[in-house]
């Protein structure tokens, strides 16, 4: 990331590279309600593939946004959660999601 003079700038752009695409905002505000499967993502958000998906998840994992937990019950699976970290950008989440909400009831959505 390039170098910003204004630390708090500088915190703002480090969040904003996380969270700032489709993909991780579908995923958060999917994971709001509860923990899933990936599958149960790939079904919540149907047009991610499986790739995009699993890239969005490791990075979010890395960034201490999302905890991967594998799970051995007959079948192996994964389950995804919000951490304590990716419950507090939760607010961000809810303003983009209200932003848009207003813009298509008021049809002034950017082309």
């Amino acid at each position: 990331m390039e170098e910003v003079g204004d630390p708090r700038l500088a915190r703002c752009m480090q969040v904003l590279s996380v969270i700032g695409d489709l993909w991780t905002l579908a995923i958060l505000m999917t994971l709001q309600a509860s923990e899933m499967r990936f599958n149960e993502l790939q079904r919540a958000i149907p047009r991610a593939n499986a790739v995009t998906l699993t890239s969005r998840l490791r990075k979010l994992e890395d960034a201490g946004v999302v905890s991967r937990t594998v799970e051995s019950r007959g079948k192996q699976s994964t389950v995804y959660a919000l951490t304590p970290f990716g419950r507090r950008l939760l607010p961000i989440v809810d303003a983009v999601r209200a932003v848009a909400l207003d813009l298509e009831r008021s049809d002034e959505a950017p082309s």
